[in-house]
């Protein structure tokens, strides 16, 4: 069984203008509007790959019946746990004239001691042994930066896999969990440990130290620059595709997901690092926070030629 947790989840609000002029009276051309979290979009690219997965977290019992309903026309299982106050609305502009993106992300709901022993007791009751777990996004508020690292280690000690994609404070501290499977962009693993960022055999030197931290298989995207992949056995780079960019909210999680997925149906290292390029290059050609097309991916995934980095 896959689980996806979003702790943090938020609607998104994708609004698409020419030009952004600060100041001043600005009209948008159309908007989109979505149930997100990166956990919710990793569960809604697994759906569209032909996997099923299960939505985990918290959610704002304010706002909750129109985050339910989203997800629920989405054909897609969830048991929240519901917390007081408003689930965050997070709003993305896309300037399409210059290709510019700028977020702008509310902090949420803030949780009670007694709303976060909830979700690990549902986390500990559900985790089964080879249960894929993928952990990520914000924090909300009320919990410590070591969260992560608490709901790490029970997993762990149920026999769980456990992939995580966060940053900042949250991914220092979760590293120290233990994680079997990291998914960073280049800028997060720059928060933790120092590399050359143009150089995809220095990148995947850098984050094979990671294996220190028990750490099994790390992705590190790189936007159009492409992606570096290294597990135990191997490390593979993959240039970006050129694609026309629609949005880049959800290309990561899209990566996410595939390296799920892949798992549950015994991909090998380079099937699954080849439909996660492809799913991401799919995602961010298509607009807001929308899955991308399954024929999409499987178009993209045609073109990826992988190159074998020698360490």
């Amino acid at each position: 069984m896959i689980y996806t947790v979003t702790p943090n989840p938020a609607i998104d609000i994708t609004i698409y203008i020419d030009t952004l002029e600060r100041g001043k009276v600005n009209r948008s051309r159309y908007f989109l509007m979505d149930a997100g979290g990166k956990g919710i979009n990793v569960s809604k690219v697994i759906k569209i790959l032909g996997g099923k997965s299960k939505v985990l977290g918290f959610l704002g019992k304010e706002n909750s019946s129109w985050f339910t309903k989203y997800l629920q026309d989405m054909k897609l299982d969830f048991d929240f746990v519901l917390v007081e106050g408003f689930t965050r609305t997070n709003i993305k502009i896309v300037e399409e004239k210059d290709e510019v993106y700028t977020d702008l992300n509310q902090n949420g709901f803030e949780i009670t001691e007694k709303d976060k022993n909830v979700l690990l007791d549902k986390l500990r009751t559900l985790a089964n042994p080879n249960d894929i777990f993928v952990l990520s996004g914000s924090l909300p508020s009320g919990v410590k930066a070591d969260f992560y690292v608490e709901i790490i280690r029970l997993l762990k000690r149920k026999g769980t896999v456990v992939i995580f994609d966060a940053d900042g404070t949250a991914l220092k501290y979760g590293l120290e969990g233990n994680p079997d499977i990291l998914k960073p962009n280049i800028n997060e693993l720059q928060s933790v440990l120092t590399l050359n960022e143009e150089n995809p055999l220095a990148i995947a030197r850098s984050a094979k130290s990671l294996f220190q931290k028990g750490v099994k298989k790390v992705l590190v995207s790189m936007g159009d620059k492409g992606a570096v992949f290294v597990t135990e056995q191997i490390s593979l780079y993959s240039k970006g595709i050129p694609v026309e960019v629609k949005s880049t909210a959800g290309a990561g999680d899209s990566m996410v997901a595939a390296i799920s997925y892949g798992l549950s149906k015994g991909m090998n290292d380079e099937e699954i690092f080849k439909l996660a390029v492809a799913c991401a290059t799919a995602k961010v050609a298509t607009e807001g926070v929308k899955p991308p097309i399954k024929k999409d991916i499987e178009r993209f995934l045609k073109k990826i030629k992988l190159e074998r980095l020698v360490m």
